[in-house]
């Protein structure tokens, strides 16, 4: 190990070397002491650096003859030392880089997509530009990350999942650093469920022509999520037995949620619905399709610009939107006049399906099994909202006998 020495000359004794300690008070030292290192040199042998003027100079040198004894102890060079030093340790880029890789062998094409694209944006953060290697992450740079996030304004839930992401990478690598996601992450109220009053079907459904009608009603017959009706077909249709079967399509990139076939009931006014588009259809596998003939991927953008037509947008969301072509402008809009309320979203559909299957005595665990849900704890953040006009009744008899 290099260490660094005084050299001088002491009466009747000749040249001595003293060694300067690294930690602790150092020795008393004449201005016109030289400083020199010891350490081993390429033959693996002892021998003194040239004096230097200062301890300081002597020490930084020190580190770097250090550095090179240890790679001339492995016959290596001081830059294929500092490599193999590395070779065991994991770097920011190739963690992702892994953790993408196999979650496109496991998640959906989306899912794998939107973990790339966040996890990018850790790696590209500035908390992290003077790091290279997983295990330098720590709770502090996790916290700086959550601050960036937050400076960006991004909404509480939103940063939370990114963090939750980040924090799953970290797993995978067998990197822990204490940062919680309870106390460390602000917390947001999860979307309670809240299905459509009959009214507003009402007057979404009186908003849409022929086509719109049969897919939204296939949405709300079915309670099925938006890429299980992008890739409904027709051999998965049975008539006789009024079911639709959930399978995986492997050719074009669709997996249920949780990799788990299933089956679900349709209401009978559906399956004539699909009966009578049978007879002509638009496509000869898949049941709904956009103009160029492929699967439809737009019911989102599409039941929005509905429940505009319907009136029933609140007028008070505001969103960015994108016009133009050339060139493009990005203005500040609200839904008084835009498709961008933020209440009326497919997965509403999906709970008024699960509320009303439970009004009808549908029995839980069925309905568990038909949402495609793993915990039954899941499910029942589905069900359980009353239609509150229907209570009328019963809550004046509680106020009444509350009064007495």
């Amino acid at each position: 190990m290099a260490k660094v020495y005084i050299r001088r000359k002491e009466p009747g004794k000749g040249w001595r070397y003293r060694a300067v300690p690294k930690v602790g008070r150092l020795p008393q030292i004449d201005p016109s002491v030289k400083f020199h290192v010891r350490y081993r040199n390429a033959s693996g042998r002892f021998v003194w650096s040239q004096p230097y003027n200062t301890l300081e100079e002597a020490r930084k040198e020190a580190a770097g003859l250090e550095l090179n004894a240890k790679a001339v102890s492995l016959g290596l060079t001081v830059k294929e030392y500092e490599a193999s030093k590395n070779a065991d340790r994991t770097t920011i880029k190739a963690a992702i880089e892994q953790y993408v890789s196999d979650a496109k062998k496991t998640k959906k094409k989306t899912t794998a997509a939107e973990y790339e694209r966040n996890l990018k944006q850790f790696e590209q953060s500035p908390p992290l530009q003077k790091i290279r290697f997983m295990d330098e992450i720590t709770k502090k740079i996790l916290g700086d990350f959550r601050d960036f996030l937050a400076a960006e304004k991004y909404e509480p839930r939103t940063l939370h999942n990114r963090l939750l992401l980040v924090l799953m990478l970290m797993k995978a690598n067998g990197i822990k650093t204490g940062f919680s996601l309870v106390r460390d992450l602000p917390q947001y109220e999860e979307e309670a469920a809240v299905p459509y009053q009959p009214e507003e079907l009402k007057k979404l459904f009186a908003a849409m022509d022929e086509e719109e009608t049969v897919r939204y009603k296939f949405f709300l017959g079915t309670a099925c999520r938006e890429q299980e009706v992008m890739y409904a077909a027709w051999p998965d249709i049975d008539f006789a037995r009024g079911i639709y079967h959930i399978r995986a399509k492997p050719e074009v990139g669709f997996t249920p949620k949780k990799h788990e076939s299933r089956d679900v009931k349709m209401p009978s006014d559906l399956v004539e619905l699909l009966k009578k588009r049978k007879k002509h259809p638009r496509h000869p596998r898949w049941i709904f399709v956009n103009g160029g003939g492929k699967p439809e991927g737009h019911f989102l953008e599409k039941f929005k610009r509905i429940a505009l037509r319907a009136k029933l947008n609140c007028g008070n969301c505001v969103s960015p939107w994108t016009e133009g072509r050339h060139p493009v402008r990005k203005i500040e809009v609200t839904c008084q006049t835009h498709p961008v309320c933020e209440h009326h979203y497919l997965h509403r559909l999906r709970k008024t399906c699960a509320s009303n299957w439970e009004a009808s005595v549908v029995p839980v665990r069925t309905i568990q099994y038909m949402l495609g849900h793993k915990s039954l704890e899941t499910t029942q953040k589905y069900l359980g909202i009353t239609n509150l006009d229907s209570l009328t009744d019963k809550i004046d008899r509680a106020a009444v006998f509350n009064q007495k």
